[in-house]
């Protein structure tokens, strides 16, 4: 093995022989989504409000940082005239403020209605579906879904 500083001028892949360096490892390449096996965490409504969850699709069973996730289901909107529903993901690692894109959001009206998103997921995290106000607020209820070991995680969060 080489001495501390001895790697700083060589070539990589002398360096990578040598023991100086870790490759990084290559991207991972999402396929195509297909039915994914996903589980219902904790959910918080108010009054009748309501999202259920039928379908999901994603590019492999862990709904891991690069997978394609499609979403589909249904709403119940009674606490309000409108919201917005929102695909959105809570990291486990720290807090992530994201930008959000077109396709995580629908504007709803009171009422029962159809919703289906598809968005890549970003970082490690429990995804959800939530309402959230017109105007400017956080989500007031929504679910949480994915793999087990997500849901097991995500078991100890209050609120969305």
């Amino acid at each position: 093995m080489p001495r501390s500083g001895q790697c700083g001028l060589g070539l990589l892949a002398l360096a990578l022989l040598a023991g100086c360096a870790t490759p990084a490892p290559p991207p991972r390449v999402a396929g195509p989504p297909v039915p994914a096996r996903f589980v219902i965490g904790p959910a918080y409504f108010q009054g009748a409000d309501s999202i259920r969850i039928d379908a999901v699709e994603a590019s492999s069973p862990d709904f891991l940082p690069g997978d394609r996730v499609v979403v589909r289901g249904w709403y119940d909107l009674s606490s309000r005239d409108s919201a917005e529903l929102r695909l959105f993901i809570r990291s486990f690692q720290h807090p992530q403020y994201l930008t959000i894109k077109p396709e995580q959001f629908l504007m709803v009206h009171r009422g029962v209605g159809p919703f289906r998103f598809e968005w890549v997921v970003p970082l490690p995290g429990a995804l959800y579906v939530a309402f959230y106000p017109e105007e400017t607020g956080g989500p007031f209820g929504g679910v949480y879904f994915g793999s087990a070991g997500q849901m097991s995680r995500a078991a100890s969060i209050e609120g969305m």
